[in-house]
């Protein structure tokens, strides 16, 4: 099977997994409901290109067949956290000034167990680092403990389905794993039982990715180094 991993650009829609283009819990305010979200997250997504540059990546899988057609499988989001009014809704927040915060990671379920979310996660670590921000953060959801039907990739704990139209709209959000998190080597910022807030600082070698040379990583991304970290308009 062959992955590859390019950076979104404003071409859109289609170079994000399914569920990704249509998802605007963290994009817009808690409480908000659109008429065509596919709409707005494609509003959002521009506007962050072009206010503070790359902000997601996507995995693409192929079988490697002659013929075989290259699909959208995982997508992840990241920006500085003013970017995201969603993750007001979040219990351990606000997020780190200093840092940028990684939404989620999306997978299509036929490619769950490819640990997309790690390689993914990795990636934005390394883009992050190039662009010399301090610190990476993202929330997490922890097992809830409960009897319910779940689904559990290989090596993943506390990965839930979450259900269409639950009571507690933070109960349905696409919020990562906090086992996928602690294993990126992400400690715990902001407490909390069920939804705690994580960081990772950044250091040089620190993640999968950085023995990439820094020529292959402009190629991935076919653009020049950004000279600032946290600007662009709020």
């Amino acid at each position: 099977m062959d992955i590859r991993y390019s950076a979104v650009s404003h071409d859109g829609g289609a170079q994000l997994e399914e569920q990704a283009s249509r998802s605007i819990f963290w994009e817009l305010p808690a409480g908000t409901h659109p008429d065509d979200p596919e709409f707005d997250k494609q509003m959002w997504m521009q506007s962050v290109l072009y206010r503070w540059g790359i902000c997601g990546y996507t995995a693409y899988v192929a079988t490697g067949d002659a013929g075989s057609v290259e699909r959208p499988a995982a997508t992840v989001f990241f920006a500085p956290s003013g970017y995201f009014p969603g993750a007001a809704a979040l219990p351990s927040g606000p997020a780190s000034s200093d840092a940028v915060l990684i939404s989620t990671v999306f997978v299509d379920q036929p490619y769950m167990g490819l640990y997309l979310e790690h390689s993914l996660i990795e990636t934005v670590l390394t883009e992050a680092e190039r662009r010399g921000v301090k610190a990476v953060e993202a929330f997490g959801r922890n097992d809830s403990g409960e009897a319910m039907d779940m689904y559990i990739p290989e090596g993943y704990h506390g990965w839930e389905e979450r259900p269409e139209g639950a009571d507690d709209a933070l109960e349905a959000a696409p919020v990562l794993s906090a086992d996928i998190l602690k294993q990126e080597g992400f400690y715990v910022i902001g407490p909390h039982r069920r939804f705690p807030r994580y960081r990772k600082d950044l250091n040089a070698g620190s993640n999968l990715f950085s023995a990439f040379g820094e020529d292959a990583h402009e190629t991935l991304n076919d653009r020049g180094p950004l000279s600032t970290v946290l600007g662009g308009g709020r």
